[in-house]
C-alpha cells in the first residue's frame, strides 16, 4: 500500500462550526494512520489557535497561517511573516480606510474590544453562534514588536472588493472562511504564500512527492491546495468556487463527509 499524506483544513472540514471532531472522522484518521498514512493540518489558524479538541488525533504537524508557517513533529521548518515595511503599510492602509482589524501572530490573534464585539455580533447575526478560537488577545493598542502572520479585517461599509482591487500587486485579499458575508470580512495575506506553497515546503522537508498528497477543505483559501494535490477533495458544505476545482466532492462535514473522503482517497490512490 502506498503511503498518502493527507492535508486537512480545520473549520468546516475537520470541525463542524461550533462542534468537536465527528466520531466517524476521528476513527477514519486513526485507522488510516495505523496503516501508515500521515495526517497534517492545513489551516488559516496559527499554531496558537489550534483547537484543543484536535489533540486526540494522530497529527504530524501541518501548514498554519494559510501557508505562512509549516511545522513537522513540533519543529518549525518554514516561516514567512510580514516585514516591518509590509506591516506598517497595511496598518496605515487599514486606519485610512476605516477597516476593523485582527492581527494574527505566533501566540494568537490580537484585537481591540471593539473588534471583538463586532466579530461576535456578526457571527451571531449571520451564523447564530460563536466560533471557538483559542488565544484571542484583547488589547488597547497593538504591540509595536508584534510579528504579523496574517491580517483579518471587517469593512462595515461593505468595501472588501475595493480593498482587494487597491491592494492588488502588493498583498493578497482572500475570502473569509468563517461563513460571514464576503463583502464585510476578508483576510490579507502575503503574496506567493498559500496552503499549497506550505505543502510544498513540507514535501521538500520529508523528501516526498506531490503525487502522495490528498488535500481536503471547504473554503476559498483551500483552492490552491486542492488544485495542487494529486487528489483534491471538497466537502459537501464547501464553497462553490472550491467545488469547481475539486476532483471529488464528498458529503457534508456533519454527514460523515471527512470519513468518506479519507476512504475514497485510500481506495483510489493507495
Amino acid at each position: 500500500m502506498r503511503r498518502l499524506n493527507f492535508f486537512l483544513d480545520i473549520d468546516g472540514t475537520l470541525l463542524p462550526f461550533g462542534k468537536g471532531v465527528p466520531e466517524s472522522a476521528a476513527k477514519a484518521i486513526e485507522k488510516a494512520s495505523s496503516e501508515g498514512h500521515r495526517f497534517f493540518l492545513s489551516t488559516g489558524r496559527s499554531t496558537a489557535e489550534v483547537d484543543s479538541r484536535l489533540k486526540i488525533l494522530p497529527l504530524k504537524g501541518g501548514v498554519f497561517s494559510a501557508g505562512g508557517t509549516v511545522v513537522y513533529d513540533g519543529k518549525t521548518i518554514f516561516q514567512r511573516v510580514f516585514s516591518r515595511e509590509e506591516k506598517d503599510f497595511i496598518l496605515d492602509y487599514a486606519r485610512n480606510n476605516n477597516l476593523v482589524v485582527l492581527l494574527q501572530s505566533g501566540d494568537g490573534t490580537y484585537l481591540t474590544k471593539e473588534a471583538g464585539d463586532i466579530f461576535v455580533s456578526l457571527l451571531m447575526k449571520y451564523l447564530g453562534r460563536v466560533i471557538d478560537i483559542p488565544n484571542f488577545k484583547i488589547v488597547d493598542t497593538f504591540p509595536e514588536d508584534l510579528e504579523l502572520y496574517k491580517l483579518l479585517f471587517f469593512s462595515l461599509e461593505g468595501k472588501v472588493a475595493q480593498v482587494r482591487k487597491e491592494l492588488e500587486g502588493r498583498l493578497v485579499v482572500v475570502d473569509n472562511t468563517v461563513g460571514l458575508p464576503y463583502e464585510i470580512m476578508a483576510e490579507i495575506v502575503l503574496p506567493n504564500v498559500t496552503k499549497a506553497t506550505g505543502i510544498e515546503k513540507m514535501l521538500e522537508y520529508l523528501g516526498e512527492e506531490r503525487n502522495s498528497v490528498v488535500a481536503i477543505g471547504d473554503g476559498a483559501n483551500d483552492i490552491e491546495m486542492v488544485e495542487y494535490a494529486e487528489l483534491g477533495i471538497s466537502m459537501g458544505n464547501g464553497q462553490e468556487e472550491l467545488k469547481k476545482v475539486a476532483s471529488y466532492i464528498t458529503d457534508d462535514v456533519e454527514k460523515d463527509g471527512l470519513k468518506k473522503a479519507i476512504e475514497y482517497a485510500i481506495e483510489k490512490l493507495a
